[in-house]
């Protein structure tokens, strides 16, 4: 469960620096803000996905101890 929340808590750190970035490529123009903007969300989403895959894995983990139980 902690592994999900890390993977979690970074995704919105990645999206609120993408949403920032996308403040500045609209007031800006610049390019490279653009380009932050498209990291950050790739990140965010890689994010989103490994704390899902941290999920399952925890899931089948438990799964596999409650069936050696009585």
């Amino acid at each position: 469960m902690m592994t999900q929340r890390l993977w979690l808590g970074l995704a919105v750190v990645y999206t609120c620096t993408a949403v920032i970035q996308l403040y500045l490529l609209a007031s800006t123009g610049a390019v490279w803000a653009g380009t932050l903007t498209a990291v950050g969300f790739v990140a965010a989403l890689l994010c989103v996905l490994a704390a899902w895959k941290a999920a399952k894995r925890e899931q089948d983990d438990t799964g596999k101890v409650d069936s050696h139980q009585p």
